[in-house]
């Protein structure tokens, strides 16, 4: 017999094993877990009848991937050709801010801060790139990037119309990630005409947002954007339906005051959603650290949001951050009581879309990339232009990143759900034509500790008679 597709782990006193082949947490007793973490490829004569008894149901098996291959590869040229469904412009690399760990600011190697603004002419040919490469798509998208992309705003208005009023038999959607210090009346009626979902970049109260999001002259954003946003609200309470916050979340500092602003200021962030993410280490100069006070804070938050799932506490403690940081465990949670059938002889970490299908970034000059997280400065992540199209050789490159790891990708108990893309993998070397392998098992080890930590959170959750159905985030149960 070979060795089981498993991983074992105990918490709060009980023993689990994960079943990779089935996706499901089973609860054992410690004899049979000893057996199976100790002695992994164990006979038929050597087995309890705990483990018989969940080998016959189809557990336990030593099932495992021949071939690490994305199964999406031999459908890229048709995907990509018919099938984009967004589009994300590069307006400008300009922008009114420096904050201190944006992407173009000095602590990263990818980007800076120029005067380059895309012209008309590029705007206008990805346009009709999206609509003549989407004909399967039932809908697509607009998504406007910066700098900040409200300093070009004649040309984003622009663009909507000429958008609308090109695609025909599918619906266009519009989006824009902006810092709030230039919506005005006249862009606000514009947005609400073509329903476009505005993201403010938000960090936090007063201290925090005046921390690292400043002017150019280094003077702080927090009164500035947020009186903005309280006086467009207040003029034109319907776009509160189509605003949401992004808030980078610094863990140099405290997690506390960022959720307490949250909770407390209604007039901010009353019918909007709150998204939240750590500073990118990705392409970093230098390393993060995380602060003792912001790990303790962070978890404290977490364990009061999980008392709240499972009833313990009131909705005053329904955190709009958590609930959001939640997400990606309630996925998990609801695979692991769904029929997941075997993994098969050829199989890929689940993680990489197609390049360029979901998001397709364009820069000022008409350059494709992946999405607008990865570097410009990459010659791997370069996947091709407007002149030439797509470089499918490339795309199908970034897409079976596992292929970098296959050894450790086929043993992995942590391929159904790795959210890993070729990003990880980068160097943003302007020379590398390739991915690295260093980078990418680093990552790895990231992902296999945080999903036995996801695992253990499940197993707390389920202990504590969570009830999946009444998780909700905007209306839509999980059911």
């Amino acid at each position: 017999m070979g060795k089981m597709h498993v991983h074992t782990f105990d918490y709060l006193g009980q023993k689990y094993i994960y079943d990779v082949n089935k996706s499901a947490i089973l609860l054992v007793s410690e004899e049979a877990y000893n057996d199976i973490k100790n002695k992994p490829c164990l006979e038929q004569d050597n087995r309890s009848e705990e483990i018989n008894k969940l080998i016959k149901k189809g557990y336990l098996s030593t099932n495992k991937p021949k071939k690490i291959l994305h199964p999406q590869t031999a459908m890229v040229e048709n995907q990509l050709k018919r099938n984009l469904q967004r589009l994300c412009l590069q307006v400008t690399q300009n922008c009114n801010f420096r904050c201190s760990y944006c992407v173009y600011s000095e602590s990263y190697d990818h980007r800076e801060h120029t005067m380059k603004n895309m012209d008309w002419d590029v705007a206008k040919r990805s346009i009709d790139y999206l609509i003549d490469h989407s004909i399967d798509s039932l809908s697509i998208g607009i998504g406007f990037y910066g700098g900040e992309p409200l300093l070009e705003y004649n040309l984003i208005k622009k663009c909507m119309e000429y958008a609308s009023n090109n695609v025909a038999g599918k619906m266009v959607s519009f989006t824009l990630t902006t810092n709030g210090s230039l919506l005005n009346e006249e862009i606000v009626e514009e947005f609400l005409k073509y329903n476009t979902k505005v993201t403010i970049s938000l960090d936090g109260p007063r201290h925090i947002q005046d921390k690292n999001r400043v002017l150019a002259n280094g003077q702080g954003t927090f009164d500035l954007v947020t009186e903005n946003i309280r006086n467009i609200c207040n003029k034109y309470p319907e776009f509160k339906r189509n605003l949401n916050y992004s808030m980078v979340v610094d863990p140099r500092n405290g997690f506390t005051c960022i959720e307490n602003f949250v909770e407390h200021d209604e007039e901010l962030f009353d019918g909007a959603s709150v998204m939240s993410s750590i500073i990118s280490g990705y392409y970093r100069k230098e390393g993060l650290d995380y602060t003792e006070d912001f790990m303790a804070e962070w978890e404290f938050a977490k364990f009061k949001y999980m008392l709240f799932l499972v009833g313990k506490l009131s909705e005053k403690y329904d955190s709009k951050i958590m609930k959001m940081a939640f997400l990606d465990l309630i996925d998990i949670m609801k695979s692991t009581r769904d029929k997941y059938a075997p993994l098969g002889e050829t199989e890929h970490h689940s993680g990489p879309c197609i390049p360029g299908q979901l998001r397709l970034f364009i820069t000022a000059d008409g350059e494709f990339y992946p999405c607008e997280k990865v570097s410009e400065h990459s010659k791997v992540m370069n996947i091709g232009n407007l002149e030439e199209g797509f470089y499918y050789d490339k795309v199908k490159q970034l897409l079976n990143v596992g292929q970098i790891t296959e050894n450790e990708c086929k043993n992995c108990f942590a391929i159904r759900n790795c959210g890993l893309c070729s990003m990880v993998a980068d160097t943003g070397n302007d020379n590398e034509n390739k991915l690295s392998k260093e980078l990418k098992m680093k990552a790895c080890r990231k992902v296999r500790f945080q999903f036995e930590d996801k695992l253990k959170d499940i197993c707390a959750l389920k202990t504590c008679g969570f009830n999946l159905e009444k998780f909700q985030v905007k209306g839509e149960s999980y059911e």
